[in-house]
């Protein structure tokens, strides 16, 4: 079928609501017809390596990607399994793989919540399936969340039933890949649906290399600012979701999570500026591994700019035998566990030129957040300070007054790249914070003219 039909097909099923999403990737060369379904009701991990997915280039075959709910039925003049057909060309697709995602925990022993591939009752998909597991259990350290073969679909999977919804195409291959919620993040189980899909594609000659599974910006948004935030072990609390919320409302800005293992694969290489926030940045330092480290060093030297909040604060410190070394700062005391609080913070004349959103004063949270002074490493340049703490919480016999007039925000410089460091969380503190986070988003983007790009 000719890429302007598929088009015009395209058009017409996502201009009805009660017709499923479709994109069609067409690589007008000859090759099996895989079609990937989600559960649109659903807005999680299957979701997002969905909306990767459909990006990616392919040498061979067509993919078909398809969101829709069990329920999606179209009473005007063709249902969504006519057009869903008429798309096909009368044609079965060689393989129907759903993408779908655990509930959460539910407590019950008696039915543990595993990770699973379900094949069909073919030998072909049976084999295929063992194939994937294989490749994506390589990147699972725990048994308890590797892959495994299921006879039995899960519950709430669109081809849960004998007779899935009526706008699913039938297949002679099918696999049903479910993803495991609990302790793994968004992030991880994206990638982990997006390394699935890349080994069957590539098993199946689709597609090039399975080095797409960490192809995570889509060639339209490559032009615009691209902004990374870890989403693995060791990130925790309410810093993902409000940084999502605060700079994805900018324009010409796409804002996606990341994990571990999409950076030890190379993905910063789609990304301007990489952000970790708030949890344990010892344990996002595991969490990225020798490799990932080296990966973001190399990033903000060649120019990419890194956003450190409270433990990615931490990490970026040189005065940790497992931080970065972006950095030059170390802690003023080792006991770190300050305790939490909503502290007073001043900018300095600097600070204004970056923030030049929001007041010169700010009651901002304060929750365990690096105490920092110089760590006088000659390779790395000095920081400059852009707020200071005016008030300080000294809980858990940590000691008292090193906070006071202390660094709160400073901003350095790695090789080409910039180094944003906030001790305290702005984006979780209400709209003067927002606003700094805001702002210092276009500083980094614009320079200080907060218009234009910077020049390199």
């Amino acid at each position: 079928m000719k890429l302007s039909i598929l088009a015009a097909l395209l058009i017409s099923l996502v201009s009805n609501p009660e017709a499923p999403e479709v994109t069609v990737t067409d690589s007008g060369k000859s090759g099996p017809t895989v079609v990937v379904v989600i559960n649109a009701d659903q807005n999680d991990a299957a979701e997002s390596a969905f909306r990767q997915l459909r990006s990616w280039p392919l040498q061979h075959g067509r993919l078909i990607c398809a969101a829709g709910t069990a329920s999606a039925e179209n009473s005007q003049k063709h249902t969504a399994a006519e057009r869903l057909r008429e798309l096909l060309a009368g044609k079965t697709p060689d393989w129907l793989v759903e993408l779908h995602e655990s509930a959460n925990a539910s407590g019950n022993a008696a039915t543990p919540q595993q990770a699973t591939i379900t094949p069909g009752n073919t030998g072909l998909s049976s084999k295929t399936a063992h194939h994937l597991i294989t490749a994506v259990n390589s990147e699972i350290e725990s048994p308890s969340r590797s892959f495994q073969i299921s006879n039995s679909p899960p519950v709430g999977a669109l081809l849960a039933a004998a007779q899935g919804p009526s706008w699913i195409p039938h297949a002679p291959e099918s696999l049903l890949i479910q993803t495991l919620q609990p302790g793994q993040s968004l992030a991880v189980r994206a990638r982990q649906h997006r390394l699935i899909m890349a080994t069957l594609l590539h098993h199946l000659k689709l597609i090039e290399s399975t080095s797409v599974a960490s192809q995570i910006v889509a060639a339209e948004q490559q032009k615009q600012f691209n902004i990374a935030l870890l989403d693995d072990a060791g990130v925790g609390g309410r810093g993902v979701p409000s940084l999502l919320e605060i700079w994805s409302a900018e324009q010409e800005v796409t804002v996606q999570r990341v994990c571990g293992a999409d950076i030890r694969s190379g993905c910063l290489t789609q990304f301007d500026l990489l952000c970790c926030s708030g949890g344990s940045g010892s344990r996002q330092a595991s969490t990225l591994g020798e490799d990932g480290r080296n990966a973001v060093r190399q990033f903000v030297a060649q120019g990419g700019d890194y956003v450190g909040i409270c433990a990615g604060s931490y990490l970026a410190c040189s005065g940790f035998s497992w931080g970065l070394g972006i950095l030059d700062a170390k802690s003023k005391s080792n006991r770190w566990k300050r305790g939490r609080a909503e502290l007073p913070l001043q900018l300095t004349p600097a600070g204004s030129e970056v923030f030049t959103r929001g007041p010169q004063t700010a009651t901002i949270i304060y929750n365990n957040g690096p105490i920092i002074q110089p760590h006088e490493q000659p390779e790395v340049p000095d920081f400059e300070v852009l707020a200071n703490f005016t008030a300080e919480v000294a809980q858990n016999e940590t000691p008292a007054g090193i906070m006071i007039h202390s660094p709160a925000i400073v901003l350095g410089k790695f090789g080409q790249g910039d180094v944003l460091c906030i001790s305290p969380h702005p984006e979780q503190s209400g709209p003067a914070g927002q606003q700094w986070i805001t702002a210092a988003l276009r500083h980094l983007r614009y320079g200080k003219s907060g218009t234009e790009a910077k020049t390199p």
